[in-house]
């Protein structure tokens, strides 16, 4: 293997081009190696943008055939995840996957069986895990500082509709997939716990007119999570959330909290008469974890690098899903739902 790894991402679209442009410039012994979207007219703007000249393609097949690279992101709708990623690995490529990993946990487990039968890293995109304030707070738990974690309360808010596709829950699970997945990631992550039973209540009360034609549409969801420790763990997520973006936890400790994430994104306030006070705040999750996906990304090259396993791995990616999954049947049923559930 060359000193630098050598990376194909996998759609061109938000998150493609966040992983794209720090493969291409930001992170260190990586290079952006090709660029592959199912619009090909997006994946040569794409390729211009990258300076990648003729490394761009429209099915990840034909950039395995046409160009070398070690290590493949996938940013592309939930339900063609699976496929690309058994592609991937038997072709001996490490695997960078967004959220949520796949539809079903068999094709989870179908994802995470060729990854380690053909010795490949398998990492989730859970960026949060990389962000510097939600480490510094899982450091602090991991030493003691608040004592054991009782309640762990995580919110996703997103500013703008799920992607068209997104909308039919049977084609990405809903928005508590396609948005709060890395609420159910950071549950588990902070609290040290699994999921033992999800109860949860969703409504469409920003979009109901989706509801004609998605009648399991929803846009606005509260989940409660008994953790398999005794912990609690509450999400919340609106999506959209005309306000901008928010990503913000709290743990409440035996011994004390931790408030983790924030709304502002300068340090500077401006005090009128006329306005009060004004604090810029986050429109994009790009602006607000910049860094936690450059971070990301480091880390993934890293792995593959030492030949060392992720910090968020394959079995996260399906631990997450099931929760998902779990919500939604709760969401149907108004029951809880226990964990684990059967594939």
């Amino acid at each position: 293997m060359s000193e630098e790894i050598r990376v194909c991402v996998v759609g061109a679209g938000r998150a493609g081009m966040v992983h794209a442009r720090n493969f291409r410039w930001r992170v260190p012994y990586a290079t952006l190696a090709a660029v592959v979207d199912a619009e090909p007219e997006r994946a040569q703007q794409a390729a211009l943008e990258l300076d990648l000249g003729e490394a761009c393609f429209s099915h990840l097949e034909q950039a395995l055939q046409a160009t070398p690279f070690e290590a493949v992101v996938i940013t592309t709708p939930t339900y063609t995840h699976c496929e690309l990623a058994l592609m991937a690995a038997e072709a001996g490529k490490s695997i960078l996957c967004e959220k949520p990993m796949a539809l079903t946990l068999a094709e989870c487990d179908r994802m995470i069986d060729a990854t380690q039968r053909k010795g490949v890293i398998l990492q989730m995109a859970f960026m949060r895990r990389f962000d510097p304030g939600f480490l510094a707070a899982k450091q602090q738990i991991d030493e003691g500082r608040i004592g054991k974690p009782l309640i762990v309360r995580t919110l996703t808010r997103g500013p703008g509709l799920p992607p068209p596709w997104a909308r039919d829950i049977r084609r990405g699970n809903g928005m508590l997939a396609e948005v709060n997945s890395h609420d159910f990631d950071t549950l588990r992550w902070l609290s040290g716990a699994e999921f033992a039973s999800v109860f949860a209540r969703a409504a469409a009360l920003q979009a109901p007119e989706l509801k004609a034609e998605f009648p399991e549409f929803y846009d606005t969801a509260t989940v409660m999570v008994l953790m398999d420790n005794g912990a609690f763990g509450m999400i919340d997520g609106v999506c959209p959330a005309n306000y901008g973006y928010d990503a913000r936890a709290e743990v409440v400790g035996a011994e004390g909290v931790l408030l983790i994430g924030e709304m502002h994104q300068t340090a500077a306030t401006r005090v009128t008469r006329g306005e009060g006070l004004v604090e810029d705040h986050f429109l994009a999750w790009r602006d607000r974890f910049s860094q936690a996906y450059t971070n990301e990304a480091s880390h993934f090259v890293d792995c593959i690098r030492n030949r060392t396993q992720p910090a968020a791995a394959g079995m996260d990616g399906r631990r997450a899903l099931e929760g998902v999954l779990a919500a939604n049947t709760s969401i149907r049923t108004g029951l809880p739902v226990p964990v684990p559930l059967g594939t």
